[in-house]
């Protein structure tokens, strides 16, 4: 019988020691394909708002989790960024950003674009192979090294670096190699190609091997007035000190507290292949990195070794590099590395889910790829599992690799080393294992020995699934439909076969038999859908399928898994996500239009919290029942292989999650992978009018964003800069003035409006992560566009000011007219009153005279007359006159 050994390769790199697994990590990686301007990445930054810069051979770049967004200038300005390589950023105390191009230095300014170059004197010339390091000290004092040469110093008045020997004066003839900062009393340790300079600048003391007036101990130690060539004080005053003599590099810990050397000084193992120290570093956890040319290595605390860390073989979420050139930590504790392949982040502390590899080993015959059919926990909390030819694997409580007797003294038959399903028979103690042409293995976990014998009634077919009933029955189900019960009161001896009964003949795959607590037993068949069965008689009490009416159908025949979530909520799998309710006999189906992942469900487990957990072919998938949500696990958060097996699931009795496939278990703890706190603000990362860009950090310092009529067409782009939840918040967002409600943004996570007409408008965003949790505050920006001159206020006015003055011009014509004919009536009127009354006095007098010439003169009264008569016909004319 073939002995199974297993071994465990989670996700960490290998150990100094070829023989020691350890823990791997899974490395995301950022590349040319991303957006980077180049894989040779010199340099990484996280800003206080959370952007990362990075530092590529073509330039400066900004990266946000979605996109990167390059500063470079066309033209040959020096107010812009240069197009050579950025090999350091660091961000002064007024946010603006030390950027080191080369052999130059200067200051960026986020918000405007600007770059304002310093100017660097030295005495006397350099050295051609100088190299240019900046450096700044907690008191915010940059330095320039200029190995070779000369520390200089930064001096803001006139923007310059130059010599300054009040500052740091270094031995005469020693150079630095690096500078760093004591964080417990701020002196400035500096390596140089003599050994250690310690400047203290309270004092403007400098101390070294021949100047050493405080016996500082280390500066006492021969072995560092080598070269040195990297140093570093962590936090616990370990001083971390690589030396280059004559011939090879050498790594030590020094105690700046004891005055000792820790851990001895072989503290790097590189297994014969070339490498370089460049630096060191320290994570918030304590843990301690070293990083350079071929060089990623972790210390060890247990082991008192740096441990190499890199992978090639996990395609995308390894690691692969010649040269690391800077390590950041960003404000989630994920690490990112500069280095000639691009940029690579990962996470040790929230990285959760670690995969266990399996390795069957044989003499020289080494198998990795094994289809594991079956997993389970025994009792004493053993991990067994079942493969297809190589027999049972088990792992212990902490899945660590143990042996186990399954398969001692049974006979070398290539049926039992295919294992298909495995249950534990808790109160007789023995395990349960279903194995190709109907073959049954019995393994007693007191006696640690197995039994087999052949199933009867079963046509020599595969047993697919073991489970027991709330009566102590023991339920079999086979790869041709077989559904069998054994009775427990046949017991284990020689009447142990009679206790077999075929119960049903479904004719298809049996993918799964779950008990419920109401006497029966529901099966998922192949292509037949979902079963319901009475224990005690055997009859079949409901049947499921695909073919029944709307509201009372599966999605698919296809039922492979079943998962009991309440007496009136089952959860179904047959692709996508059914929900059954058996009082009602109803069935909700979720697909990909409800927010499932992948319509490629295989297997799914319910945890201690009532979550569904779903296997899918690309990752795993969360279902919260109450909220109706879905989150997808990837390889981007550790789960490297998906296409789970139907039945290779289990809950562990700590409430840690077993998941397999045909190359590894993924293991995790549920209870870790809730996010319980707020998801970060969100920022507005970039604002474009149509295709030309703004920045950013300047609108959002105004108070409003004032845009001409013809400037009506903006795109607002935003993130939460949570680099490690990027794929696992939702954001929603809203223009209030023009958006009703809220609306989901899609994955390019940007609002696009055109053509909005004039008015004031409010851009809202927030963010929700995948526990429901809004974020904490809803991101603003105000927003008026103007309208055209010809609406605006003042044309406006102006015009009804010009109308006004029309209407009044013309009223006043009209009115000047009616007063002009007035006056000429009103004259009109006076000369034919003073007319007629002078004629009608005329005509009272010659009436007179005539009246008394009546009798004595007719010819004279007759004169009289006719004067009467033409007065009176010059009076009726002026009558008509007045008509008029």
């Amino acid at each position: 019988m073939p002995r199974l050994i297993a071994y465990i390769c989670v996700f960490l790199l290998p150990a100094v020691s070829s023989q020691a697994q350890h823990r791997k990590y899974v490395f995301n990686r950022i590349s040319l394909k991303d957006g980077l301007a180049s894989n040779q990445v010199n340099c990484i930054y996280q800003d206080k708002k959370g952007f990362m810069w990075f530092g590529t051979a073509h330039g400066l770049q900004r990266y946000d989790g979605r996109k990167t967004v390059m500063y470079r200038s066309g033209s040959a300005s020096d107010r812009y960024v240069p197009s050579s390589g950025i090999h350091q950023i660091f961000e002064d105390s007024s946010k603006l950003l030390w950027l080191r191009p080369g052999n130059e230095a200067g200051l960026f300014d986020p918000e405007t674009f600007r770059y304002k170059k310093a100017i660097i004197k030295t005495r006397g010339d350099i050295a051609p192979r100088a190299e240019y390091r900046m450096f700044k000290s907690s008191t915010g004092t940059v330095f320039m090294n200029v190995t070779r040469h000369a520390i200089l110093v930064y001096d803001p008045k006139t923007n310059t670096f130059s010599e300054d020997s009040s500052q740091i004066k270094l031995p005469h003839g020693w150079f630095a190699n690096t500078m760093i900062e004591d964080p417990q009393n701020k002196d400035i340790w500096l390596g140089c190609d003599s050994g250690i300079v310690i400047y203290r600048p309270s004092t403007k003391e400098v101390f070294y091997k021949d100047h050493n007036p405080h016996q500082l101990p280390v500066l006492k130690e021969k072995i560092f007035h080598d070269p040195i060539t990297a140093l570093f004080i962590d936090s616990q005053r370990r001083c971390w000190i690589t030396t280059w003599p004559k011939h090879t590099e050498s790594t030590y810990c020094y105690n700046l507290t004891s005055g000792s050397f820790l851990y001895g000084n072989n503290l790097i193992n590189r297994n014969g292949v070339y490498g370089e120290v460049h630096e060191f570093t320290q994570q918030s956890n304590g843990t301690i990195y070293a990083f350079g040319t071929m060089t990623l290595h972790e210390f060890d605390q247990s082991q008192q070794k740096f441990r190499f860390i890199r992978d090639d073989h996990i395609d995308d979420f390894g690691i692969k590099f010649d040269k690391i050139h800077s390590f950041c930590e960003d404000r989630e504790q994920s690490l990112w590395l500069a280095t000639d392949n691009g940029v690579f982040v990962f996470n040790p502390e929230r990285q959760y889910f670690n995969t266990t590899k399996y390795i069957w080993n044989k003499g020289n015959i080494v198998e990795t790829d094994l289809a594991v059919n079956a997993i389970m926990e025994s009792s004493d909390g053993t991990v067994y599992a079942g493969s297809w030819g190589l027999g049972t694997l088990s792992w212990d409580t902490s899945m660590k690799p143990v042996p186990n007797k399954v398969m001692a003294g049974l006979p070398d038959k290539v049926e039992l080393r295919q294992q298909w399903a495995f249950f534990e028979d808790q109160q007789h103690k023995k395990i349960w294992i279903g194995c190709q042409e109907a073959w049954l293995i019995i393994y007693d976990l007191e006696t640690k020995r197995s039994t087999y014998c052949q199933v009867p009634g079963l046509d020599e077919k595969t047993i697919r699934q073991i489970t027991m009933d709330e009566k102590g029955n023991i339920w079999l189900g086979t790869q041709y439909g077989h559904l069998v019960k054994w009775s427990p009161g046949a017991g284990f001896g020689q009447n142990f076969l009679k206790g077999f009964q075929v119960i049903q003949n479904i004719g298809t795959i049996i993918y799964k038999i779950v008990p419920d607590n109401q006497g029966a037993i529901w099966v998922c068949a192949h292509n037949k859908g979902l079963y319901k069965f009475d224990i005690r008689s055997g009859k079949q009490l409901k049947y499921y399928h695909a073919n029944d009416k709307p509201g009372k159908s599966l999605n698919s025949n296809m039922a492979q898994d079943i998962v009991r979530y309440s007496d009136s909520t089952w959860f179904v799998s047959t692709g996508v996500l059914n929900i059954l309710n058996p009082y009602t006999d109803s069935i909700q189906v979720i697909g990909t239009d409800q927010g499932l992942p992948s319509g490629t469900t295989t297997c799914m487990e319910l945890d201690h919290d009532g979550n569904l957990w779903i296997g899918l072919i690309n990752g795993l998938a969360r279902y919260h029942p109450k909220r109706k949500t879905f989150t997808l696990f990837t390889q981007r958060d550790g789960v490297i292989n998906g296409d789970f097996a139907t039945n290779a699931s289990v809950v562990k009795r700590n409430g840690e999650l077993l998941f397999g496939n045909s190359h590894d278990i993924v293991q995790f703890n549920p209870h870790n992978l809730y996010v319980r706190a707020s998801p970060l603000e969100v920022n507005i990362t970039d604002f474009k009018l149509f295709n030309t860009y703004l920045p950013p950090d300047s609108i959002m310092n105004l108070d409003k964003v004032r845009l001409n009529d013809n400037q009506n067409s903006i795109t607002i782009e935003f993130a939460t800069l949570s680099y490690l939840q990027r794929d696992k918040t939702t954001y929603f967002y809203m223009l209030e003035g023009l958006d009703r409600n809220w609306i989901r943004a899609d994955m390019g996570l940007y609002a696009n409006y055109s053509l909005l007409p004039p008015g004031s408008y409010t851009f809202k965003v927030m963010c929700r992560n995948a526990d429901g949790v809004d974020s904490p505050t809803i991101t603003t920006l105000n927003i008026h566009v103007m309208p055209p001159f010809y609406l605006s206020w003042w044309f406006i006015s102006l015009l009804v000011l010009v109308l006004a003055g029309i209407i009044y011009l013309v009223h006043r014509f009209r009115l000047n007219r009616l007063l002009e004919m007035e006056r000429v009536r009103t004259r009109i009127a006076r000369d034919l009153h003073d007319d007629m009354g002078s004629t009608l006095s005329t005509i009272n007098i010659l009436s007179e005279m005539a009246k008394m010439r009546v009798n004595k003169d007719a010819g004279k009264t007759a004169e009289y007359l006719n004067k009467i008569s033409d007065n009176s016909s010059r009076m009726m004319e002026a009558m008509d006159d007045i008509v008029w």
